[in-house]
């Protein structure tokens, strides 16, 4: 079965148990502050990621910059899901060594010096709520697909073998947990610290012949803000003003 076909599935079941929760409210019981049963939420955060595991591309890794949108819904006071498109990219020490010299770059030898390794996708995620009053928590984990680029001097690295250039889309996982704190004075805004992982499932012995064949792992520290609110607009009582 496709990949991107499998993703979406996934993401239109939790668009159907959305949609069921929200038709089973009534109007005068949606939500009106926080993050409560039947309200939505934007948000976006920054931070930065490391590659922890994944062979040559965790090998001499550099921590860079991550970047992170989300949308998601509270389902009831324990469960709602989240879909967040994200983009980060870990750089190379100088010292560390590539597992073949780039047919482009044939001087530099095996250097990773100029190298870089970006992961761009989007994952969706079932999130576990916990705590109480302006402070919340939750646990999320789901499937995600993501494109891995493995580039030197921002050009696309070709296997010299296969001759295949590693840019690829791939099936692949994400899990963070995630606290937030709810201002006093605008209810619906929370700050959160998130702490998360990526992955992607890259391996290939078919294309990735001559090495960085292997499904590298993120690991984020993030912060941000969320805005909360009311996902379907209440009905209008009868001869009341719109």
């Amino acid at each position: 079965m496709n990949s991107r076909f499998r993703l979406g599935l996934v993401v239109a079941l939790l668009f159907i148990a959305t949609a069921s929760v929200s038709h089973a409210q009534k109007a005068d019981s949606v939500a009106t502050k926080g993050a409560l049963p039947g309200r939505g939420a934007i948000g976006a955060q920054i931070g930065g990621s490391y590659i922890v595991s994944g062979g040559e591309y965790a090998d001499g890794s550099q921590p860079r910059l991550s970047f992170i949108g989300h949308y998601r819904y509270v389902i009831n006071k324990h469960w709602g899901w989240q879909i967040s498109p994200t983009f980060t990219w870990n750089g190379y020490v100088s010292h560390a060594v590539a597992p073949f010299v780039d047919p482009n770059f044939l001087t530099e030898g095996t250097s990773k010096q100029f190298y870089i390794t970006q992961l761009i996708g989007a994952g969706s995620q079932i999130q576990y709520y916990g705590g109480g009053g302006r402070s919340r928590w939750h646990l999320g984990a789901g499937p995600a697909i993501y494109r891995v680029v493995v580039q030197n001097h921002r050009k696309v690295v070709e296997d010299p073998v296969s001759r295949e250039l590693h840019s690829g889309t791939h099936l692949g996982a994400t899990a963070e947990f995630g606290y937030e704190q709810f201002s006093k004075r605008l209810p619906n805004t929370s700050l959160e610290g998130t702490v998360a992982l990526h992955t992607a499932f890259s391996k290939s012995d078919d294309k990735w012949v001559s090495g960085w064949n292997d499904a590298p792992v993120f690991a984020e520290v993030r912060f941000g803000a969320n805005y909360y609110y009311d996902f379907r607009r209440p009905k209008t009582a009868k001869g009341a003003k719109k």
